[in-house]
Order: structure tokens, then sequence, then C-alpha cells
């Protein structure tokens, strides 16, 4: 009786995890993918800024690991962590989605480590970790090969660290693997990348077998397995129920830096977004290059929304009232907000069109945001010129009155001196 007991209770209590997990078999997953970031402090804002561009992503980003360039101390690592890291293991099955970028693992509780672990063995998650075993250095490489949770990735950590001499490896032409039985993640952008890294490079890395290598570098000592000559840069398998992807470089490297920046990969968030996608289950899309499109234009609306309320914010301190334009702006977002209704509902051509009318909208808006500043600074420099000019002709009238007219001059009269 008491082993049937039991077993109803073990049922139960996965099943209530399995509902806590997610969406049922067959039920529509939601539309926006809850992603938990964290890593290197220097890496962070790139995070930030991949999963709050993408309108599909609902992250959460926070530091995990300090750099000698930092501001950051252990302190402030501990204390992110007790306030963004899930504090159950229920509410980390919220998240579909897990990014450790050079994590410093002995900020993790084996608690944690373990949640996570139980989460991409045992649901459909996604996962990634970038520059292949976290570091050169063995106090982040040792606790990262020692954790519970890089068995669920695909890069062979004892084998990278046993080959010393070649941790770093050579640097060579990087390849997109266009293979038609692969998913489209990167296949698409292969003549707009490969021209961009004619040598290229990071940590070695050793795809664990069962692995699947999207890109690879290339090299002519021999260097790179499964196929020697060839060092995987991107590559994914499948952990139980979960995906889970290593990068050989750092996200801050050039293959991964933020659009706009010298020397960059044009299509790093489609990259990134079509990684997260694919790993949680959802669909490609057919038409890749207009998904770029669409982000490149959200991309730059972000930016120019940005530099319209500065300016409007500029103008207000110099007495201006910019609550119509405001009021503008806000319709303006709502516009950007139902082209992002559009994105999630997979109508891409829709969402580019939409997105294009809104920019239009901001150019708009933005006109009226200089007026408005102009307006603010002709009356600053109005005041001025008054200023100035009074100040001038008092200083002329004094001018005038003392070395002119000399109306207050006095001659000094002689007096007669006596005893």
């Amino acid at each position: 009786m008491k082993t049937v007991r039991r077993r109803l209770s073990e049922g139960m209590l996965l099943a209530l995890a399995l509902l806590l997990a997610g969406p049922a078999l067959g039920e529509e997953k939601p539309r926006r993918i809850r992603v938990l970031a964290t890593g290197k402090d220097q890496s962070t804002p790139i995070l930030a800024t991949w999963f709050t561009t993408e309108p599909s992503t609902d992250p959460v980003v926070f530091p995990t690991r300090v750099w000698s360039g930092s501001s950051t101390t252990p302190d402030d690592i501990r204390r992110f962590m007790r306030i963004y890291f899930p504090r159950s293991y229920r509410d980390l099955l919220e998240f579909e989605f897990f990014v450790l970028a050079q994590v410093d693992m002995t900020f993790f509780t084996g608690e944690q480590q373990k949640w996570i672990y139980d989460a991409l063995t045992n649901y459909p998650k996604g996962g990634m970790n970038d520059r292949s075993i976290m570091s050169t250095h063995p106090w982040f490489f040792g606790p990262w090969m020692n954790s519970i949770i890089s068995s669920a990735f695909p890069n062979d950590i004892a084998a990278v660290v046993r080959d010393a001499e070649h941790q770093e490896s050579e640097l060579g032409p990087l390849i997109i693997n266009d293979d038609p039985a692969l998913p489209d993640i990167m296949k698409s952008y292969k003549q707009g990348i490969e021209p961009l890294f004619r040598s290229y490079g990071g940590l070695n890395t050793v795809p664990k077998p069962g692995s699947v290598i999207l890109s690879y570098t290339k090299n002519n000592v021999g260097l790179g397995s499964p196929v020697p000559g060839q060092i995987a840069h991107v590559f994914y398998w499948d952990w139980n129920a979960s995906k889970t992807f290593t990068f050989r470089d750092m996200v801050y490297d050039p293959f991964w830096s933020c659009p706009g920046s010298p020397a960059s990969n044009p299509y790093t968030l489609d990259i990134v977004a079509n990684i997260v996608w694919f790993a949680t289950g959802r669909e490609l899309p057919d038409d890749p290059l207009k998904v770029h499109e669409y982000r490149q234009v959200v991309f730059d609306y972000n930016i120019r929304r940005s530099l319209v309320a500065s300016l409007l914010d500029f103008a207000e301190m110099f007495g201006a009232n910019p609550s119509s334009v405001y009021s503008k702006l806000a319709g303006v977002d709502q516009a950007k907000m139902d082209a992002s209704g559009l994105y999630l509902d997979r109508d891409f051509d829709g969402a580019y069109e939409a997105m294009i009318a809104a920019t239009g909208q901001l150019d708009s808006v933005e006109q009226e945001a200089s007026k408005l500043k102009g307006k603010a600074l002709t009356w600053v420099y109005f005041v001025e010129w008054l200023t100035t000019t009074g100040v001038l002709l008092v200083a002329g009238a004094m001018i005038w009155t003392l070395m002119v007219r000399r109306a207050l001059y006095r001659e000094v009269a002689v007096t007669k001196w006596s005893r």
C-alpha cells in the first residue's frame, strides 16, 4: 500500500513538473522565449543587446564573472545571483534557453547547477556556452569541467585540456557548412559571412560523438576533430530532451560582435535567434534574409528612437514643453509594437512593411523634436543676446560718462601748505 501511495505521489509530482515546464504535448509554445543569459561582465552588454533587440525573446541578463578591467567585484556578482537567478527549480523551468558566456562556475551553488542540468536533461530546453572550455585559465575551466552542467554540452572539455599545446589553435578561413541535410541556422548567410573572416580563430574544440557542426575554421597542419584540418566553430547535439550548442570563440569576438560595430558580422542576431528558435522547437523562417532586413530596421529604429528621446530631454532642459511630441512618439512606439506582433505571428513580410511605416512616422517625430529644440535654443540665444547687449550698453554708457563727458570728473584743488 505504501509503495502504491509513493508511486502515486511521484506520478503527481512528475505531472506537476511537466505542467510547470511548459505547454503540454500538442499545445502551442509561448510567443516569446524566456532566456537566462549570464557570463563574463564584458559579455553581458552584448547579450542584453541581442535579446532585447530580438522581439521573440524575453531575457534576464546578469554577470557571473569579473575581469581585470572591470569595476564589478565578486560581492557584486553574489548580489546579482541573489537578485536575478531563479529562486527555485520551478522558477528556473520558466526559462527555455540558457546562455553561459564564459561563466565562473564558482559563483553557482551545487543546487543551482543541478537545477540547470536537470532542466536540460528532463525538459525540451536549449543552451549555449562560448569560448570552448570557458577560458585558458584552470581556475575558470576547472570548475566548468567539474560541473555537472558541462556534461550536457557537446564540447569534450577533457580532450581540449589534454592537448595543452594546441589549446589556442591555428587561425584559418571560416567556413559555413552548407550540407543540405543541416538546419538553416547559418547556411543562408554563407556568402555574406565567409569573405569577412579569411583568418579567424579561438580556443580549440573537440566535438563529442553525435555533434552536428554548423561552421568550422580550416588549417593546413591537420588540427581538428573529427575531421583533421577542420576545427569546429559552432556545433550542437541532442542532449536527452534538449539541444545545446558550443561556440569556439567569445561573444565579443568579431563573429558575434554587435551590428554596426567595426568589422562586425551583419548576421549575428539572425544566427543567435535561429539557434534559440531551433533549440526550443520553433520553426526556422522560410526567408531568412527577409527576417534579417526586418531585424536591421528594428535595430536602426531603436538607435534613432533613443536619439529622439535624448533630443526631447535636451529641449526640455531649456524650457521647452515636449508633451505633444512625446504623445506622437508613443504612437510610433505602438506602431513598432504592432510590427512586433506580426513578427511573433510569423507574418514576416507584414512585420517588415509595418516596421518601415513606423520608421517613416519616426522621421516626422524626429523633425518635430528638432524644431522644438531649435525654438528652445532660440530663446536661449535671444536671452544671451539681450544680456550681452545690455552689458555692452551699460559698459559703453559708463565709459562715455567717465572718459568722454567727464561728468563725474573733478579737478584736484591745489592747497597751500602752511605751518
